[in-house]
């Protein structure tokens, strides 16, 4: 009996012993595997930490930034005005060189005194008002090109018209070049076709928005002026092509003739060195006709010992002739 109960106990204890061992090994797992709410909400707290932290940093930079760039855009646009201001103070941006290139007549001090430009501010100069303000002054260049050069230089390129007729009309002379635009006459040149006419030649305006291509003006009173006003010249007037044609067709049929007619009636012609002038028309498409019907007249004259003071092979159809004018 005494044996049984020293079992009895050493079992309960192993017993007792392996029971703790179970729940402890138990109790471990459910941590492992099955974290406590108070660990959880302390990740959590950790990730919102975080977070607001980065989201503050941010705003940091967001605002750096954002007052850098005002910064810097006020200080740029205060050096931008300080070198305006700088500039326009500073003698180096007056005009002090001006060169034109393509004078041939023209002396460069006209322009240059019409122009007066010399100690302007070169930010001050329109190169399409320096352009307008030559054209009016000077009809006869053309092609004109205005470049500005910093810090203080003009560039003008002309072409200037070469005058190949003069139009005498009482005691206004002007010029015709080859395209037969009218140009003041000024400048010195060679001798030239002369043409002494009673009236100006037909023209058509050039650059209005109203002036048709078919409207020739021819001397209407409204535009008869003073030939040595400028104004007259403003708006380019370009001679009319049948008659410039015509002018150079009888110059290069009697090309020893220096000086040829223009009456606004009989269109053009000439003094015969016989003593009477000789009027052809302003159309010259049956020339060679019409100087044989001349010659015929002339001769018939001579026959009867007529001198006559005008003859007139404009119409070939109806020459005529007059003793007296």
């Amino acid at each position: 009996m005494q044996k049984r109960q020293p079992r009895r106990r050493s079992d309960i204890v192993r017993r007792k012993l392996k029971e703790e061992s179970t729940a402890w090994i138990n109790q471990a797992s459910r941590h492992i595997t099955d974290p406590t709410p108070s660990s959880t909400s302390g990740v959590r707290g950790q990730s919102a930490s975080f977070t607001t932290d980065a989201t503050q940093h941010a705003k940091k930079v967001s605002r750096f930034f954002r007052v850098g760039w005002r910064l810097l855009s006020f200080l740029l646009a205060g050096a931008f005005s300080f070198a305006i201001f700088t500039a326009w103070q500073s003698p180096d941006y007056m005009v002090s060189v001006v060169r034109i290139e393509g004078l041939q007549r023209l002396p460069e001090n006209y322009v240059l005194d019409v122009l007066d430009i010399y100690g302007l501010h070169i930010f001050t100069l329109e190169p399409e008002r320096v352009s307008q303000l030559i054209h009016q002054h000077f009809p006869e260049l053309r092609d004109i090109r205005v470049k500005l050069s910093l810090p203080a230089q003009v560039s003008i390129h002309v072409v200037e018209r070469q005058p190949m007729i003069a139009w005498q009309l009482k005691d206004d002379l002007f010029w015709i070049d080859s395209e037969g635009y009218l140009i003041p006459a000024r400048g010195e040149v060679n001798q030239m076709l002369t043409i002494q006419a009673d009236a100006l030649p037909s023209y058509r305006l050039i650059g209005k928005e109203d002036a048709s291509t078919d409207n020739v003006i021819r001397d209407k009173p409204k535009f008869k002026t003073y030939l040595d006003d400028l104004g007259f010249f403003s708006t380019p007037k370009q001679i009319d092509g049948n008659l410039l044609t015509a002018i150079l067709q009888l110059n290069a049929w009697m090309p020893d003739e220096s000086v040829l007619l223009y009456q606004e009636k009989r269109g053009i012609g000439w003094t015969d060195i016989r003593g009477w002038d000789v009027f052809v028309g302003s159309k010259l498409e049956n020339i060679n006709d019409k100087m044989l019907m001349y010659e015929t007249i002339v001769r018939k004259l001579k026959e009867q010992g007529i001198q006559p003071s005008i003859v007139s092979v404009e119409f070939l159809h109806a020459p005529y002739y007059r003793l007296e004018e």
